[in-house]
């Protein structure tokens, strides 16, 4: 008995062994899947310089090698007091004793249609009436009882036109325009129209009055896709001195660390912001910078488009600019004997 009794505890101890075993093993094995099993960190794809958009002010001039989209509005429920004839339009011409006569004409593109047996007559920039008036005094001589109407029948069609010309699927009915070298851009039906140096809205307004000549109701929006224009320059006494183009409302401390920031040998306390005024004339202005920064009695100015920010040397490192120039210049076998004129005075 006691012999079997100690099989069967044999027995358990070599189960409770290979139990724990197995549970070492199950553990090492979970480590494992645990370690594997880690999310990977996943890092937003940095952005790209050309995906940051430029924040520009409604001042913003637009320049050379910007790209502007012209977006078309037309207004289909415009209504005039009265309506003009124009090109383009389609007549009906009813002689009410004559029906014979009658036709349907189009005005041509300069503004006349064509009548038997009078020829052309000026239709364009008339009023319907009023053609009907005179088509009635022109064949009063032919026509004993000469009663004439004159329908508008197929009008907007420069409208229309326009709509075939600006329309693509993906923009709706607008233009993409890049300005030229000579400031111009080139739109349906006006052809050049200068745009370098104008506001959006300056833009705006002038195209909307180039257009009103010919479509009544067309209103159009400028929007600056890519800006070429928005630019600074920095020279003198800092790290990197180049152009700069401005991401947004900038001030000119915040400009300066976009250029390294001060050289050892800059004159800080005097900066100068060389700016166009609005008769194309430059305006210079002195910034102490010392009393933005150290003291804050200043308000920091901001920049603006097209502004030259210039840091001078210090009056110490001018001087030792100078005197290693002439250094330069001297002859190597200079010497102090004998007579030399320095700054227009004899010395020995």
């Amino acid at each position: 008995m006691w012999t079997l009794m100690d099989n069967c505890l044999d027995m358990r101890n070599g189960k409770a062994s290979l139990f724990r075993r197995l549970c070492a093993c199950l553990m090492i094995i979970a480590a494992f899947a645990g370690c594997a099993a880690q999310p990977e960190t996943i890092r937003p794809p940095a952005m790209e310089p050309d995906t940051v958009k430029p924040v520009l002010t409604a001042s913003y001039l637009i320049g050379m090698g910007d790209e502007l989209e012209i977006l078309y509005h037309i207004d289909p429920g415009t209504r005039v007091p009265e309506y003009v004839i124009d090109t383009e339009d389609e007549l009906r011409i009813d002689f009410y004793y004559y029906p014979v006569m009658s036709r349907t004409v189009k005005v041509r593109p300069d503004g006349n249609i064509t009548l038997t047996p009078i020829g052309d007559v000026q239709a364009a920039d008339k009023k319907p009436a009023e053609l009907a008036a005179e088509l009635t005094k022109l064949y009063s001589p032919i026509l004993s009882r000469p009663v004439i109407a004159t329908e508008v029948i197929g009008f907007n069609a420069k409208v229309e036109d326009l709509k075939k010309t600006i329309y693509n699927q993906e923009r709706g009915m607008s233009r993409l325009a890049v300005v030229r070298p000579d400031g111009m851009i080139s739109l349906p039906y006006i052809g050049d129209i200068h745009s370098a140096g104008l506001t959006t809205q300056e833009l705006r307004e002038r195209l909307e009055s180039r257009y009103q000549h010919l479509i009544k109701n067309l209103t159009v929006s400028v929007v600056v896709l890519h800006a070429r224009s928005n630019r600074v320059y920095v020279m003198g006494q800092v790290e990197r001195p180049d152009f700069y183009e401005l991401p947004g409302p900038i001030t000119l401390t915040q400009l300066i660390a976009m250029a390294g920031g001060f050289s050892r040998e800059a004159k800080t306390d005097q900066v100068v912001i060389i700016r166009r005024k609005e008769n194309g004339q430059p305006d210079a202005q002195i910034v102490y910078l010392g009393e933005v920064i150290d003291r804050g009695t200043v308000s920091d100015p901001l920049i603006q488009q097209y502004d030259v920010i210039y840091i001078p040397r210090t009056g110490m490192a001018q001087a030792a600019l100078t005197a290693d120039s002439l250094w330069r210049i001297i002859p190597l076998n200079f010497t102090i004997s004998g007579i030399y004129s320095l700054g227009g005075k004899a010395a020995k």
